[in-house]
């Protein structure tokens, strides 16, 4: 028995090594896998990669993808409330001139807000009605942004995720959505004297 014990558990131990080093080589030829389908993506990406300026309002996108479509609202037909100045979406191409566009988020909306410098930029959202009960906060940091803050619904569907940045003039509201709308929301920048750009037109 004393004898037997070591060699049940080397052969024990050498059968986990065995189903280990299968899972193994079964996850390495899955990651392969997934390794090419994900690895041409961002060559592909970075070739049909286009870039949006607003330089009335000032602001940039510098990347969404070569499938969405920017759409841009009447501004003295639009329903937001508060009422933005500008607001602009960025749609994939093949919803954009589908009977669906109205029903389906699109990957970053941006809008834009005129306010007042003197007011904090959590003032300003609390008294436009852009924080509801369960907000939670958080800041965000860009260059050129005096304010910045990030607002998060959980309670609800996405998009849930509201992101809104200030200068003395403007305050730029961003919602992202899926993983796209993610990257396009990290691509966004303000233009140089983007406080000062509107005042020239």
């Amino acid at each position: 028995m004393a004898n037997g014990t070591p060699i049940l558990f080397r052969v024990g131990w050498l059968s986990q090594m065995v189903v280990a080093g299968v899972l193994l080589a079964s996850c390495d030829s899955t990651v392969r896998q997934i390794g090419r389908s994900t690895e041409s993506l961002p060559v592909v990406q970075a070739e049909s990669r286009e870039k949006h300026a607003d330089h009335t309002y000032g602001f940039t996108v510098k990347y969404y993808p070569k499938e969405y479509v920017l759409l841009t609202d009447d501004p003295h037909q639009a329903t937001t409330q508060p009422q933005a100045v500008q607001r602009v979406h960025f749609q994939r191409k093949d919803i954009a001139t589908g009977q669906f566009v109205d029903h389906e988020p699109p990957g970053l909306t941006i809008s834009v807000f005129e306010r007042s410098p003197e007011r904090l930029l959590y003032e300003w959202l609390d008294s436009s009605g852009l924080l509801p009960p369960g907000s939670e906060i958080s800041p965000v940091r860009l260059t050129g942004v005096k304010e910045g803050l990030r607002v998060t619904l959980r309670q609800q569907p996405a998009p849930n995720e509201f992101v809104y940045l200030a200068n003395d003039q403007y305050v730029y509201g961003l919602i992202p959505y899926g993983a796209k709308g993610g990257k396009m929301l990290r691509s966004f920048r303000l233009l140089p004297d983007s406080s000062r750009a509107h005042m020239r037109h």
